[in-house]
């Protein structure tokens, strides 16, 4: 399943369906308010309830306004890919700041939230697609994509054929080939979690820690 809204992007095996391969899990839990920090919706807030709309770990306002402090408080005109969306508050605020994004989302009752956000809020220059992250890679590939910044944050425990989500799909986005030469690839994990230095055509160039945190950049090795 795949919803686009208008607006014009650069070009250039499903996976499992057991939770271990998605970049979610389901558990009931309260309703938290996550806010636009900056740009054309500013102060909005997304209402995410964990009970609806499932239990997975969402991003802490202090991580979020590190990794755009990182790229900057305007990234128009750039592309940005948000790899597993949850519950969309990276993939809006990066639209908020002028980027045109692409978010992929496999849970059903999160797309829906964020359609509702999008109609609610006159969003435009933003693809939802309901594959899941390797499958989407795929997809995009085949379309030619190109992004300026793809954001990475699955869940940290998943693993998948014996390797961690993280890993995966972090190899998966080099063999796609969908990130600009000059691009960013930012990896949240957990500092528990040693992520390969380079790998597929990826190299890491920074790893910056906040508190049990840990965001990894990657740069293409691509001359």
């Amino acid at each position: 399943m795949e919803f686009i809204l208008p607006g014009a992007f650069p070009t250039r095996r499903r996976a499992s369906r057991s939770t271990a391969g998605r970049c979610s899990t389901l558990n009931p839990g309260p309703v938290v308010a996550l806010r636009i920090v900056t740009g054309r919706l500013r102060g909005r807030n997304i209402p995410f309830s964990s009970k609806r709309h499932g239990d997975i770990r969402v991003t802490s306002g202090r991580l979020k306004e590190a990794v755009f402090d990182r790229l900057g408080s305007s990234l128009e005109g750039l592309a940005f890919l948000d790899v597993c969306a949850g519950s969309g508050q990276m993939a809006l605020e990066a639209y908020s700041r002028g980027a045109m994004v692409t978010a992929v989302e496999p849970h059903r009752r999160r797309r829906d939230l964020l359609r509702q956000l999008m109609h609610e809020w006159g969003v435009n220059h933003l693809e939802l697609i309901g594959h899941h992250g390797q499958r989407a890679l795929t997809d995009l590939a085949a379309k030619g994509r190109s992004y300026d910044v793809i954001y990475l944050d699955p869940p940290y425990h998943a693993r998948q054929s014996g390797h961690p989500l993280s890993e995966v799909l972090l190899s998966a986005v080099g063999r796609s080939g969908v990130m600009a030469a000059d691009g960013w690839l930012l990896v949240q994990h957990p500092k528990e979690m040693d992520l390969s230095e380079r790998v597929d055509g990826l190299e890491r160039a920074a790893l910056r820690r906040h508190g049990t945190t840990v965001l990894s950049e990657y740069r293409s090795t691509a001359p």
